[in-house]
């Protein structure tokens, strides 16, 4: 068992101002570009877990994402900040779930749930490699 101090209740919350980089992009959204696209939103939940989880395990693991359920509700124009709040609210094991929320200042943009799995460093890395045999590591 993975020695952590990950613990039911733990809350990371964090503030993003969105840029150009969070817009809507792709064919057929030339409308949208001015919205924070879901792919941002994501981005925003990876990275306030990891802030959160990753300083609390051993030097040689870290928190990879497995399954995420978002529901992106409402609409947030680029250059608005959404504040986004990790939760911690099971822990099995390498497991974590999480609840994840987003508010802009007109109210809650996006929900969901959001599963985490302690791994070591090394060995996920092996196994990438060893997936694709003849490809020679950095």
């Amino acid at each position: 068992m993975i020695e952590h101090r990950i613990e039911v209740g733990l809350v990371n919350d964090f503030m993003k101002v969105t840029g150009p980089n969070d817009a809507a992009k792709g064919p057929g959204t030339e409308e949208l570009y001015y919205l924070v696209s879901t792919g941002a939103v994501l981005d925003m939940v990876i990275e306030g877990s990891g802030q959160m989880l990753d300083k609390l395990l051993p030097k040689e693991y870290t928190t990879v994402g497995t399954y995420i359920e978002i529901f992106h509700e409402q609409p947030t124009l680029v250059g608005e900040p959404i504040n986004v709040r990790v939760r911690v609210d099971r822990v099995e094991n390498s497991r974590i779930f999480l609840s994840i929320e987003g508010f802009d200042t007109s109210g809650r943009v996006f929900m969901g749930k959001y599963e985490r799995h302690i791994v070591n460093k090394k060995r996920l890395m092996q196994h990438a490699y060893d997936r694709f045999p003849g490809t020679s590591q950095p």
